[in-house]
């Protein structure tokens, strides 16, 4: 049941969004997309890599599979469309959905109060297709606080102010849309995945963060931990139209060594960066 309706919300978003639909502009470069359909076209690009990571056959010690942007579409696509309407200076570049956080959320680093109080989006979220009894999902509801969000929306929250302030340049996005994990829930990372699956997603998730890129006019990629700082390298040392920059940050987990006092040190690296002016 969770699967149909998990197709049926993603198929009434494509129609609702006309994603089906012949392009009007042909073969046009996604670069010269208007910025009246930067959201749309970044929604597009979102679902189609979501879709081709269902056809990815993850073998042991990979039990369960969790897509978001399948059974939280709905906060995610009000994530988008609120805050990914322009051209960004700043990409800040994230591994994949954690299970207290885009798991729950459907958002990037997405910690519920983060969401709820800061973002203001409260949105219906169901169930993935085969549920990790150790890692249910509850959406909104959902206790438990996911600390790396914590941190790091708290960080811009102390920042910005307001989340207006901070999307105004920058925008956070997940290089992987999709969470992995063993039978008893533990997080498998992309990084952790080995042979021909992880040639396949690397080969997806690379694609879709280059044309994010070229889409969005990023200036400056910020990737957030050592895999995304990685991938970012790969896709633009193949290819980087734009001159654009990537920049690492120190991931905010509380399982990074020596990393307790993670705002402070964030924040004196995004001042070395210089990129603290986006965000005062």
């Amino acid at each position: 049941m969770n699967k149909l309706i998990n197709r049926f919300s993603t198929k009434m978003l494509r129609k609702k969004l006309k994603l089906d639909e012949p392009s009007a502009r042909g073969n046009e470069s996604i670069a010269s997309t208007d910025l009246d359909s930067i959201s749309k076209t970044f929604l597009e690009l979102e679902i189609n890599l979501n879709e081709s990571l269902k056809l990815l056959q993850f073998k042991s010690p990979v039990e369960f599979v969790y897509h978001p942007l399948d059974y939280a579409l709905k906060p995610h696509t009000v994530y988008v469309n609120r805050y990914c309407t322009t051209h960004k200076k700043v990409m800040f570049v994230g591994m994949n959905p954690g299970p207290w956080g885009m798991c729950q959320t459907g958002i990037p680093f997405g910690e519920i109060s983060a969401v709820k109080d800061w973002f203001k989006i409260n949105e219906e979220v169901s169930k993935p297709e085969r549920e990790c009894p150790e890692r249910e999902i509850t959406g909104f509801a959902c206790k438990r606080s996911e600390i790396s969000g914590q941190r790091i929306w708290g960080l811009f929250k102390n920042l910005c102010g307001v989340p207006e302030n901070f999307f105004k340049y920058a925008f956070m996005y997940n290089y992987c849309p999709i969470a992995m994990m063993k039978r008893g829930g533990a997080n498998v990372t992309p990084s952790e995945i080995k042979g021909d699956a992880q040639r396949k997603l690397e080969e997806l998730c690379d694609k879709a963060l280059f044309e994010v890129i070229q889409l969005l006019k990023v200036e400056i990629v910020v990737g957030v931990g050592k895999y995304a700082e990685t991938r970012a390298l790969q896709v633009l040392k193949k290819s980087n139209p734009l001159n654009t920059r990537v920049l690492y940050l120190l991931h905010p987990s509380p399982r990074v060594p020596n990393n307790k006092n993670w705002v402070e040190t964030a924040e004196k690296r995004l001042n070395d960066l210089k990129l603290i002016s986006y965000f005062e």
